[in-house]
């Protein structure tokens, strides 16, 4: 089975440690998520992992053979950012074959192209421009762009900032499935947190840039430590469809 375990790592910028010996596991075939209020380390703790900055510690990965990943097995959707590119949309999603294209765009290269835009329900958009494109219709190219390849590990960065309820919804589902289809990795930094809960098998809850709590969504949203990290009175309860939901009452009062 694919795994990733993280082992005291740490990222000092300067003088500070912005992450603290976090310690973490993840399996395929599993949607976790992490979670915290703005500064915890959330994104800095998906850039570590993908090797973007530099950290210590031990980040150690396995594939179904027992090998350890190449850095091409790892996908990476940052932030959404509107882009006045003027690629058309399977042209955007090509440059996520970037470790595979040359000169010349294969057959195969554009059939893998066109099956993740029909996986992800985009075929209609392939001729359009990306930058013509709404904020959600981007964001569903960009992780278009982040499959293409077949990643063993996928980390997405905020995928539904700024986004609407039904492109939310509407990614997440698609995420959640396409880790169960392709026995994946996922690891995603949301601020939703009864999205979080509805959608991922694992949750890891930061602040302060150290792992806090981790676990399955029921066992790590509590109103009490959720009310001292985020600053906040929050109830924590069940929906009707029996997931757990949170529902933010009021900020505490800060001297």
């Amino acid at each position: 089975m694919t795994s990733l375990s993280i082992e005291n790592l740490a990222v000092p910028i300067g003088r500070k440690l912005v992450l603290k010996k976090v310690d973490a596991h993840f399996w395929g075939g599993e949607f976790s998520a992490i979670l915290g209020p703005n500064g915890a380390g959330k994104t800095t703790l998906l850039k570590a992992i993908m090797g973007i900055i530099p950290s210590d510690g031990k980040i150690n990965s396995s594939g179904e053979d027992g090998l350890r990943l190449p850095l091409q097995s790892f996908s990476y959707l940052c932030q959404l950012n509107k882009s006045p590119c003027q690629l058309t949309v399977i042209e955007f999603v090509l440059l996520g074959l970037v470790h595979q294209l040359s000169w010349n765009i294969t057959f195969e290269q554009e059939q893998k192209a066109d099956a993740i835009l029909d996986y992800l329900g985009l075929r209609n958009l392939a001729p359009r421009q990306f930058s013509q494109l709404s904020g959600g219709q981007q964001q569903l190219v960009s992780l278009a762009q982040s499959l293409v390849a077949e990643p063993k590990v996928l980390l997405l960065d905020e995928p539904t900032s700024a986004l609407d309820l039904k492109h939310q919804v509407q990614i997440l589902d698609l995420v959640r499935q396409y880790t169960r289809d392709k026995n994946i990795i996922t690891i995603a930094v949301l601020h939703d947190l009864s999205l979080a809960a509805r959608y991922c098998d694992h949750l890891l809850l930061m602040n302060d840039g150290e792992v806090q709590y981790c676990g399955k969504p029921k066992d790590v949203l509590d109103s009490e430590r959720l009310g001292k990290i985020y600053q906040i009175h929050v109830d924590v309860g069940c929906c009707v469809h029996g997931h757990t939901h949170v529902t933010p009452v009021r900020a505490l009062k800060t001297d």
